[in-house]
Order: structure tokens, then sequence, then C-alpha cells
């Protein structure tokens, strides 16, 4: 790729990701499972080099409507018997550092900072409640279980181990209320199991993946539901196509996202608008770029995560498109 051609991508990037990080649209939390599977979309591969390390910066939009929570009350207050509607949009940025304390073994560090604003509706009287923070840490640990070789492998089977702690803020009042929906944490220690499985080809690489994520109650009295992902991807170098070497370093992709959640429940009682089934079609590009540290090149991520149907989710919601981009640094 000529210097000409990468200026103009990596312009192009720093362009997309200011509109990304800065643009004036509201925003709040839609689900705390988004499709797909961030471990995989940002380091693709888990049989790393014993003591690698890597740095993965991701930044997403995302936008749901639904029937609203009934909002908490002090003690002492007339419960709210009216119905909400509300709408959110968020962002949300994600820094990744993942470390191989093996070549079969990694951990990933998930520090998020989440912006959240909800616009909600109770007989044609609309309120607006916006709020920002450091949200729950996680760690994941990828264990590779069985591989076709030991150098440079081909095909291999992963499991996963991942753990949340409630370390953001989760009781914040905003306009009077108390929204779980609202929070940059859940107050919830939560956990997760899952299997992965990568097959490369000299043309491109076929991966899938399986995860189940048990959430638990949290602050406010409120717990969302279990959720189950599943994952299919393919990508393959836009060179190899061409026949054109000097476009191996992008590399355009295709994944589906599934995802199954159960009810949330708020109070001890079922939240009706919440849960159900959806499926993602995702069109992703990776451009590898001309700098990076030592002998490894950072790499950019683009995607578009498209739901293609809204029936299988429970009563009143709808989910919008999620938008996401991603930097890469592998040391």
């Amino acid at each position: 790729m000529s210097r000409t051609r990468a200026g103009a991508l990596v312009r192009f990037a720093s362009l997309c990701a200011a509109s990304f990080l800065l643009g004036s649209a509201p925003s709040a939390a839609c689900s705390v499972c988004l499709p797909g599977d961030p471990r995989f979309s940002s380091f693709g591969a888990n049989a790393e080099p014993a003591g690698s390390v890597s740095l993965y910066l991701e930044a997403r939009r995302f936008e749901k409507s639904s029937g609203g929570l009934p909002h908490a009350h002090e003690e002492g207050e007339e419960e709210h018997a009216h119905e909400f509607d509300e709408e959110s949009r968020g962002e949300r940025l994600d820094l990744y550092l993942s470390w191989a304390a093996s070549d079969r073994l990694t951990f990933t560090l998930d520090v998020p900072f989440v912006s959240t604003r909800i616009l909600s509706t109770e007989d044609d009287v609309r309120t607006r409640s916006t709020l920002a923070g450091v949200g729950d840490l996680s760690l994941a640990s990828t264990l590779v279980l069985w591989r076709d070789r030991s150098v440079l492998p081909s095909r291999w089977l992963e499991g996963r181990l991942w753990l949340k702690a409630p370390t953001g803020r989760d009781e914040t009042k905003v306009e009077g209320e108390r929204d779980p929906h609202l929070q940059p944490g859940t107050g919830s220690f939560d956990w997760g199991v899952g299997l992965a499985g990568v097959q490369r080809f000299s043309r491109g690489s076929v991966f899938a993946s399986l995860f189940y994520r048990e959430n638990r109650e949290g602050s406010l009295d409120y717990e969302f539901g279990d959720a189950f992902l599943a994952n299919l991807g393919f990508e393959t170098p836009l060179g190899h196509w061409l026949g054109r070497p000097e476009w191996d370093g992008v590399t355009p992709g295709l994944e589906l996202h599934f995802r199954y959640a159960g009810y949330d429940h708020a109070d001890g009682e079922r939240y009706e608008d919440s849960g159900g089934a959806i499926l993602y079609a995702t069109p992703t590009l990776r451009v590898r770029l001309p700098f990076g540290v030592g002998d490894r090149n950072a790499s950019l991520r683009l995607a578009v995560e498209l739901p293609l149907g809204q029936t299988w989710l429970h009563h009143e919601q709808h989910e919008e498109e999620v938008w996401s981009l991603g930097l890469l640094l592998p040391f």
C-alpha cells in the first residue's frame, strides 16, 4: 500500500473516530449484553506467543426503544402507576489489555467508559436523563484446549471464563430518580463461560464462538436477564482475490451474531419489555496500518451490526444498528 493511500486511510479513520466519539447525538445504554464477540473481533486469534501483549481500543454506538421501566421512588413516596416509553442511545469506549501468559493461556482486562442518555415519555411529558462514567471492570481468560500444531496453528479450539466486578457507579440519582438502565455499573458480580474455534485457510479464516453469561441481582433491586451469544464469521484478505499483494493489509469480513437474553427483573417482578432473541448481520473491514510496535503493525477495524428482524424480542422493543470502530496495538 502506498504512503499516500495509507495516509489517507489514517486521516479517514481519525475523522470517523472523532465523529463517533464527539458527535452530538443523544446516547444511552441499551442492554448490558451487546451482540457480537469482542475477543474475536478485536484480537482475532488467541493462539499468541507467550509474553505477547496487545492493547485494543474500541468505540461502539447503539440505540434501543422499549416500554419504559417505572422509575424507583424514595421511601414514603407513592408508587408510580403509569406506563413509560423510553428511547435509549448509548456510547461505550472499551480499553482491552491482553497478555499471553503462555502460548495457550491469555488474560484480557476490559476497562469500559459508558455514556448513557435516556429519553422517557409519560403522559406526553418527555424527560431526558444523562449519565457517564467508568463502568464495571471485567477479566476474561482464554485457554487453547486443542490445536493442530504447536507452532503457527491453522485450526484450534479454546475455552473461556469471564468475570465482572461491580466497580462502576450504580446508584446515582438523575432528575430525582435512580434508573438502573442509566447507571454505568450494574452493582453485581457476573460470570460467563464459552467455547470458540478457528479454521484458517490460504485465502481467509472462519471462526465461531458460543458464550453463556449469567447476570446476578445488582443495585436498585434490578437483575439483567442471563444471555446466550452465538457468533459465526469469515474474513479474507482483499489482495488474495485481486491478485494484488499490496492490498493484503485490507481484510473484509462478514459475521452473524445471535443473542438470546432472559427477562430482566425489577424489585422481584419480571420486566416485560426486555429479553428475547435477535440476529445481526455484520460486515467488517480490517486495515493494517503502516506503523506499529516492533515488527507488529497496528490495525484498524470498522464494523456495523445490522439487525435482521425484531419479532423475536419480547413485547415492546426495537433495536437499531450497532456501529463500532477499533484500534489494535500488538506488542
